[in-house]
C-alpha cells in the first residue's frame, strides 16, 4: 500500500509540474519549432527573435541623445566572404585602390613602383627556385621508388628460381625412389 501511495504522489506531482510548465509562454516542446537565436542578447520576446529594443544600445543612444546619426543599415552576416558571390567583400579592394592613389600622388612614386617591381621579381625568382627544388625532390623520390621496385622484382625472381630448383630436386628424388621401388618390385617377381 505504501508503494501505491508513493507512486500516486509522484505521478500527481509530475502532473502538476507539467501543467504549470505548459502554462508558460516561452516553453519549447520537442515536437514544435525551437525559436532560439544564438546571436541574440538580453531577454528575447515571445517569438524568440531578438528585437532592436533588446539589443544593447550605444551610450549616446541610450542617454536619449537625438543628435546621434541614424543607425547604419543592417549588414547581412556572411561567414565565408571570399567563397560566396552574395558576400563579396570590397574592403580589401578599396584599401588597395586607396594605397595605390597615395603612392601615385607621392613624389617618389616612380621609385616606389620600381621597388615593388623588384620585390615581385625577387619573389618570383624565389618561387621558381622552390619549384625547381620541389621538382628535384620529386625526381629523387621517383628514382628511389623505381629502385625499390627493381629490388623487389629481383628478390621475387630470385625466390622463384630457388623454389623452382627445390621443386626440380624434389621431383628428381621422387623419380629415383620410384625407379628404386620399381626395380625392387621387378626383382621380387623374377
Amino acid at each position: 500500500m505504501g508503494k501505491a501511495y508513493a507512486i500516486g504522489l509522484i505521478s500527481s506531482a509530475l502532473a502538476a509540474a507539467s501543467a504549470s510548465a505548459c502554462s508558460q509562454p516561452n516553453t519549447a516542446f520537442a515536437d514544435g519549432p525551437l525559436n532560439f537565436s544564438p546571436f541574440s542578447f538580453g531577454t528575447s520576446s515571445q517569438s524568440g527573435q531578438a528585437q532592436p529594443s533588446d539589443l544593447p544600445q550605444p551610450p549616446a543612444a541610450a542617454a536619449g541623445d537625438k543628435s546621434a546619426s541614424a543607425p547604419a543599415p543592417a549588414r547581412v552576416r556572411n561567414d565565408q566572404p571570399r567563397t560566396t558571390s552574395a558576400g563579396f567583400d570590397p574592403e580589401p579592394l578599396e584599401r588597395g585602390a586607396k594605397l595605390l592613389r597615395e603612392i601615385s600622388a607621392s613624389p617618389n612614386a616612380k621609385k616606389a613602383f620600381e621597388f615593388m617591381k623588384k620585390q615581385e621579381e625577387t619573389k618570383q625568382t624565389e618561387l621558381a627556385a622552390k619549384a625547381a627544388e620541389y621538382k628535384a625532390m620529386q625526381a629523387q623520390a621517383e628514382n628511389e621508388r623505381q629502385r625499390v621496385i627493381y629490388d623487389e622484382q629481383r628478390k621475387l625472381a630470385q625466390h622463384n628460381a630457388q623454389t623452382k630448383s627445390q621443386m626440380a630436386r624434389y621431383e628428381d628424388e621422387l623419380a629415383r625412389k620410384r625407379m628404386q621401388a620399381w626395380s625392387i618390385y621387378a626383382l621380387g617377381f623374377t
